[in-house]
């Protein structure tokens, strides 16, 4: 059965007051980039479910909550430099949260275990109380759909892994997963040193009954498809080492070369189809849930569609030439890598 994509009208009421990033229009790039590649046609689309300010209080503070109904039911306003609230934004946020619920139910209950969430406002660098591991801002993120849906299916006695490979640390999702066990969480991203949101190093790997269970494997600025090939086979085997039964994965697309944000990162189609394959081929996991954050431009018109192809077992669509990266990149790569083994065998 073709996979479920949730997509819907209430997702672009999320709407910057000024000039953005972060704007409605990124989900046009992206069902344009999947309909380019002739991959739109194989999803079950799915209308967004009516959210319920309950999904919020699972996984942040009551008072952040009350913070964005507030702003939001007055016409909007600034959560901080980077993130805005606008009239639409509750409504949007909670029904991205429904939206991730009711993907864990439908793939653990039917014969399709495979679901993509297109919504936004995204929500992976969204903590508890909002900045989460002491970031500055919330980076765009209002409700962290990816920490709901891990809970929801760790609720039902499942060994969870979240594999995050946006350009950026989803520092959200650690935090509010930092304590959790058997959720497993992998986060690729770029130097922390380097980048907002400066968090995510190789010796942050859980506490309490979740330690041991969170990792970050971090890349160099300037690498290409070899490194986070490299990389994502790294995080695959963490995950197949837990034996993970169900996955989570929050899609970030920025990495791509030239999207927007990064003018350094060098990823093309093949790290993303990369990944997609990876996933089906050696984790398979019983239930797949993919959640959209990062990507602007090129990463969502063409990263996206080369991960799809990658998860249902297709050619990679783009055909992106490869890049090759420094060698001391793949240095940097290995000696994380290192850090983060001690930091696991300590």
């Amino acid at each position: 059965m073709n996979p479920y994509v949730y997509h819907g009208h209430v997702f672009h009421e999320h709407i910057p007051p000024s000039s953005h990033y972060e704007t409605p229009e990124r989900l046009d790039r992206a069902i344009h980039g999947l309909e380019n590649y002739g991959l739109w046609n194989r999803f079950q689309q799915v209308e967004p479910p009516h959210g319920f300010k309950e999904l919020a209080l699972k996984i942040h503070d009551h008072d952040y909550v009350e913070l964005v109904e507030k702003l939001s039911s007055r016409g909007g306003g600034w959560l901080d430099s980077d993130t805005y609230v606008s009239r639409g934004t509750w409504r949007a946020g909670l029904a991205a949260l429904a939206s991730a619920k009711d993907s864990v139910e439908r793939t653990l209950s039917t014969v399709t275990h495979k679901s993509f969430i297109l919504a936004r406002p995204p929500g992976h660098h969204a903590g508890r109380s909002g900045p989460a591991m002491g970031a500055s801002t919330l980076g765009f993120c209002i409700f962290n759909l990816s920490a709901l849906a891990a809970l929801e299916l760790a609720d039902r006695g499942l060994v969870v892994g979240v594999l995050d490979f946006d350009l950026h640390h989803g520092n959200g999702t650690q935090e509010i997963l930092y304590e959790a066990p058997k959720i497993y969480h992998v986060d690729i991203h770029q130097d922390p040193w380097t980048i907002y949101p400066g968090t995510g190093l190789p010796e942050d790997i859980g506490r309490g009954p979740g330690k041991g269970t969170k990792y970050n494997v971090i890349v160099a600025p300037g690498s290409g498809d070899d490194i986070y090939l490299e990389a994502a086979r790294y995080a695959i085997g963490l995950l197949l080492r837990y034996h993970v039964e169900v996955l989570v994965v929050d899609m970030g697309f920025d990495a791509y070369r030239g999207d927007g944000l990064s003018a350094t990162m060098l990823a093309t189609s093949n790290t993303y189809h990369g990944i997609g394959e990876m996933i089906r081929e050696e984790l398979n996991p019983r239930v797949l849930i993919a959640i959209l954050e990062g990507g602007y431009t090129h990463g969502l018109e063409r990263g996206l569609p080369a991960f799809i192809a990658g998860i249902l077992g297709e050619r990679d669509p783009v055909e992106d030439e490869a890049t090759e990266s420094d060698p001391s990149k793949i240095d940097f790569l290995k000696g994380n890598i290192r850090r983060l083994e001690r930091a696991i065998k300590s």
